[in-house]
């Protein structure tokens, strides 16, 4: 379990470097990309899901696909993709009788996945909360659910099948979208 934690705490760090404005150096397109058509205007598509897991006091759904073109606006930035952004929107519930840390579960959104109808898989590159940041450092309440946008950074045309998820072994559990 200590391995565990200690993941959680480089995973936060990541986070939060993440969410931390830097300078963006200029990239010369490659070839491909210049000729790939413009994919910033795509109009979002999004469908309902409900996949989900409860498991040792924690409940993961996924409740939403979005197929959201190359940018987001997101509250405090802009997010870019290489291709376009597939977003998963996920909730994470305490269903235990007792307040608990998001860190001590038995899952971690940090090594999400998206898998596609053809069975490629692709990391989580971006997270969007849909909370107030204060509670990001507070545990969550009996009953309380925090929802998170995970943005992936997939080719266009995709059709999301599968959200996939790390436990406290590093095995993966698969919520149908």
């Amino acid at each position: 379990m200590n391995k565990f934690k200690y993941l959680s705490i480089a995973a936060l760090l990541l986070i939060i470097s993440a969410c931390t404005p830097s300078q963006q150096a200029k990239l010369e397109p490659s070839s491909s990309q210049a000729n790939a058509a413009d994919t910033t205007n795509i109009e979002p598509v999004s469908k309902a899901v409900n996949g989900k897991v409860n498991r040792k006091g924690w409940e993961v759904s996924a409740t939403g696909v979005k197929y959201a073109g190359q940018k987001i606006k997101g509250e405090y930035r802009t997010y870019e993709a290489a291709e376009v952004w597939t977003v998963v929107s996920v909730t994470v519930k305490n269903t235990s009788g007792k307040r608990q840390r998001e860190d001590d579960a038995w899952f971690s959104l940090a090594f999400s996945k998206l898998a596609d109808s053809k069975g490629n898989k692709y990391d989580y590159k971006e997270r969007e909360l849909k909370y107030n940041v204060d509670l990001l450092s507070k545990p969550f309440s009996p009953g309380e659910a925090r929802s998170v946008d995970l943005l992936f950074d997939t080719p266009k045309g995709i059709k999301a099948d599968k959200f996939i998820i790390e436990d406290e072994n590093f095995k993966s559990l698969s919520l149908k979208l």
